[in-house]
């Protein structure tokens, strides 16, 4: 049972506190932990040095709380282990958030020390063409995972008999059943629900990374397009790929049903598929890098930085009346987020939380 846990906790949360800790090298190099800042400082060796500190500090605080979390569950008995993951889980995301405030207001500290004519702000640059490179695969693929639910609604329906009267709907680390349901065509089909679900947010999320706003660094307009039509469509395809995966995993869970597979095999599988996506993104984050930062040749400093940080409310909220665009890239992190201004941003938040809750809720 520890080595169980153990194993899941290793797999799943050590390529995400990579990704944490590595959060100040893989951003864009026009912005540091949140403040916008030319190249020129980005390379420089005080932000350099403060970049190091916080990829140490991180490092060790993430490492010890895994460490902290192994021994307590080697005491721990079955009842207590969701509640050893849950509190670990919390405590990294409330450390994550305190250590990026911290630095974040170290660097607002440490740009506003600075003179008037240290950077020049506020250059901006538009591509009219921006939209007409190859940026995303088209949502056509998605008729692959479209294909494997309906196959696998229709294989549920025909062997419809062949399931138990009393489905398995959750399980503890050893593969015991701890919930069960009564079968029914709601409860046969529940995968297959969230499986369309699922199928239906990548291609919303497939639209948002086409549909985002652009960003390009005014300094090196033509290299930056083509880094962030890259870092876009590298994206898309992971999207696809970690779509089809979790499409298969659903499935898999729903034959589970019906031919009751061993224990091992099925928390063996559970567990490989999410890992797999983590390390995926893990990987495709290094290679990339915000905005495609990290693809081609280190480019020459510029010294301009689009002065936007009146925006970005603890560098990590959009909030600009101003803007039209309702998606742009993050600040912190890879990836993209919402322009909290818009009612449109509030209304896909709200949407998307009320259908994922009605689908756990109809399937369970």
């Amino acid at each position: 049972m520890f080595w169980i846990s153990a194993l899941m906790t290793v797999v799943m949360f050590i390529p995400i506190s990579i990704t944490m800790i590595a959060m100040p090298f893989l951003s864009r190099e026009t912005v540091s932990f949140g403040i916008s800042v030319s190249e020129e400082m980005y390379h420089g060796p005080r932000l350099r040095q403060m970049r190091k500190q916080y990829a140490w500090i991180s490092g060790i605080l993430y490492t010890l709380l895994l460490l902290a979390c192994l021994l307590i569950l080697l005491r721990t008995d079955e009842k207590g282990l969701a509640y050893v993951l849950s509190s670990y889980i919390t405590v990294v995301i409330v450390c994550s958030a305190v250590i990026n405030l911290t630095y974040y207001l170290k660097m607002k500290k440490v740009k506003s020390s600075l003179p008037p004519a240290t950077l020049k702000t506020g250059r901006i640059a538009i591509d009219t063409k921006f939209r007409s490179h190859k940026m995303t695969i088209s949502n056509k693929w998605y008729v692959l995972h479209f294909g494997v639910m309906l196959i696998s609604s229709i294989l549920a329906l025909v062997y419809y008999d062949r399931f138990p009267a009393e489905l398995p709907m959750k399980f503890d680390w050893q593969g015991e059943v701890t919930r069960s349901a009564a079968k029914s065509i709601r409860t046969v089909l529940g995968p297959n629900l969230m499986q369309l679900v699922m199928i239906a947010l990548f291609i919303f999320i497939n639209r948002m990374i086409l549909k985002s706003k652009q960003q390009i660094n005014p300094d090196h307009p033509e290299q930056s397009v083509q880094r962030n039509a890259i870092f876009r469509l590298r994206w898309s395809m992971f999207c696809a790929v970690a779509a089809m995966m979790m499409v298969l995993l659903l499935s898999f869970i729903q034959l589970n049903m019906i031919f009751e597979l061993h224990a091992s095999i099925v928390l063996l599988v559970t567990l490989l598929m999410p890992s797999l996506i983590v390390v995926m993104a893990l990987i495709l984050s290094f290679t990339t890098g915000q905005g495609g930062r990290r693809i081609g040749r280190p480019l020459s400093t510029g010294t301009s930085a689009f002065g936007d940080d009146r925006f970005w409310k603890l560098g990590f909220i959009y909030f600009n009346p101003g803007d039209p665009a309702l998606f742009v890239e993050k600040r912190m992190g890879i990836g993209w987020t919402v322009n909290f201004a818009r009612p449109a941003a509030w209304m896909v938040i709200v949407v998307t939380l009320v259908v994922i809750t009605a689908v756990g809720f109809f399937a369970g």
